[in-house]
């Protein structure tokens, strides 16, 4: 919304990305997963907005109580689609359909924050930052942890979202710990049900879970893992596309809007980068 591509997704990957060139509305998908032609164009002649999102983190996206897309990703892009003068449709996917979903020509975007890595930038293009956030350790205090350095061991079982960037995380901070990668909600439950012993995931779905969860705690609550940015992903291969979200982008976030808009609904935040 960030996350490790495992072999059996990329192979997932490049199937609907080949799929795609034969059934693109817009013409753009190809097998390569690059786009050709004028997204925002195509965006506004459809009269629509679509955007891959996975509806289970909030506050930054989730469901309301009327089963509606709500949270800080969700506010954000409807004043993009205003902007634009088209109405937002949003598809609620699994985590580790959005890349493939993307690259099949299925959406204009994905926002759930993900980070550019580097095996990301050789499939997908990103805008700006449009998101904050920190990474932290929950543990449930039945294992006995009280320190980091105990994570790496081969006695521990930590959970993280499927090819997420906590995943990512755990794999090169804590190597010989046993990693589970699971979809968010059970990978908090086995840290609940102690089946596990811990989970890496951002703060501000940590915190919550804690409090609703006795029995667990943030483990480095005064020292989480480096701030990171979120990112929309786009289709490789238009420009004009790109320039106009950093453009935009770099409108909202020098205004104050993104920053207003996350303190109001996720909490408080040093901001964001200047899009440059």
């Amino acid at each position: 919304m960030r996350k490790h591509i495992k072999w059996v997704a990329l192979v997932a990957v490049l199937a609907l990305a080949m799929s795609a060139c034969n059934g693109d509305d817009d013409g753009g998908g190809t097998a390569s997963g690059v786009f050709e032609g004028n997204l925002l164009d195509a965006i506004k002649e459809r009269g629509s907005l679509r955007v891959g999102m996975s509806l289970q983190f909030e506050p930054q996206m989730y469901k309301d109580a009327n089963d509606q897309p709500a949270g800080y990703d969700v506010e954000v892009l409807k004043i993009l689609a205003e902007d634009l003068g088209v109405e937002l449709d949003i598809s609620d996917q699994e985590f580790d359909a959005l890349i493939p979903g993307l690259l099949a020509g299925q959406f204009d975007l994905v926002s759930v924050g993900l980070v550019g890595r580097p095996a990301r930038l050789e499939q997908l293009w990103f805008t700006c930052p449009y998101v904050p956030y920190r990474q932290v350790v929950v543990v449930n205090d039945g294992a006995g942890i009280t320190s980091l350095d105990q994570l790496d061991s081969p006695d521990v079982t930590i959970t993280a979202l499927i090819g997420s960037t906590a995943a990512n995380l755990v794999s090169s901070k804590f190597p010989s710990a046993n990693l589970n990668e699971l979809e968010q909600a059970p990978a908090f439950l086995e840290v609940a049900s102690g089946r596990a012993d811990a989970i890496v995931v951002e703060e501000y779905l940590a915190l919550p879970f804690v409090r609703e969860n006795p029995g667990t705690s943030v483990l480095n609550p005064d020292a989480p893992f480096s701030q990171e940015y979120g990112a929309w992903a786009l289709p490789r291969g238009d420009v004009m596309w790109q320039t106009y979200l950093n453009g935009w982008l770099g409108y909202y976030i020098a205004n104050g809007t993104l920053a207003g808009l996350y303190e109001d609904i996720i909490g408080p935040t040093e901001g964001l980068p200047p899009c440059n």
